[in-house]
């Protein structure tokens, strides 16, 4: 039996797919099946999916009319003969070393029966936007996410299989923040952490769930740490605020501060000059495209 279990749902994800499925082929720690459901993809995703099963045997993919990503997950969960479930994206990188980390640390904390880890925000095109870091130990875990903010990346996460299968893995109830249902209950059975350690470029982009769906993300979350709440006899958590998506000019200055803050000069400087093509005449443009220029 493989030791890892990866579960990765897609849906039209021709575009990032591919890369995605060659980080985790490119991991230090090969003894995993990698679980590809593919969720009535109507682009070319099933080709490509069918094209990487043929050149690794290790690519089981799964595809069927869209259910959406919960049903999808819980299939995958189904599939799984690991003891160890690893969560991936159809957009994002895992990094090379990232199931080793999590490997080791699982199998050095038998109390753990979750771990995720940092991720640094890139845009479309790969390009470093931003570090996000993540708390690390179960508690301040747990707190951050009862007060509206993520502290876990869904695509990072390691879990055990067990414990998943116990709580009746991921719920339907809460359609775009499934996960956050989901780590609050295996919180509830065992430890959570993060590594401190980078192992994920986690791709910003607008058809991502964060920009399509934030309200409704932000309406899920907040049910599903009120629920957390009444199961565990916390007080009653304040409501998640909606994510700052906006216009399109609001997304290119959020890129290029966040690009400005971490260092990343070329692309602050690429996202300022966009925000200052489409509006030459607000201050603010013109600010943050000086502060670009400085690097500071």
């Amino acid at each position: 039996m493989p030791r890892i279990s990866v579960v990765m749902p897609v849906y039209n994800g021709q575009r990032y797919v591919k890369k995605a499925i060659d980080s985790i082929l490119s991991q230090t720690f090969q003894d995993f099946e990698f679980i590809i459901v593919d969720d009535g993809s109507t682009d070319k995703t099933p080709e490509i999916l069918e094209a990487a099963a043929i050149l690794d045997s290790r690519i089981r993919v799964v595809t069927r009319e869209n259910r959406g990503i919960s049903p999808s997950l819980n299939e995958g969960l189904a599939l799984a003969r690991g003891d160890l479930i690893a969560r991936m994206d159809a957009d994002d990188i895992s990094l090379p070393n990232r199931f080793a980390l999590q490997v080791a640390y699982l199998d050095a904390h038998p109390d753990c029966g979750l771990v995720g880890g940092q991720i640094i925000f890139t845009d479309p095109h790969d390009r470093p936007l931003i570090q996000m870091r993540h708390p690390l130990d179960h508690a301040a875990v747990l707190d951050t996410m009862m007060k509206g903010t993520e502290s876990l990346s869904h695509p990072t996460v390691m879990f055990r299989r067990k414990i998943a299968q116990a709580i009746g893995g991921y719920s339907l109830r809460f359609e775009h923040a499934e996960d956050i249902d989901f780590f609050l209950r295996m919180g509830e059975q065992a430890k959570v952490a993060n590594l401190p350690d980078l192992v994920l470029r986690y791709r910003q982009h607008q058809k991502s769930i964060g920009f399509v769906h934030a309200q409704e993300q932000a309406a899920a979350h907040s049910r599903a740490i009120r629920e957390a709440a009444k199961r565990t006899g916390a007080p009653d958590p304040e409501p998640v605020r909606i994510g700052a998506v906006g216009a399109k000019h609001a997304i290119n200055e959020r890129w290029a501060w966040w690009a400005l803050r971490d260092g990343h000069l070329q692309t602050a400087r690429l996202y300022a000059w966009r925000v200052l093509r489409q509006r030459p005449l607000a201050t603010d443009s013109w600010r943050l495209a000086a502060c670009a220029v400085r690097g500071r």
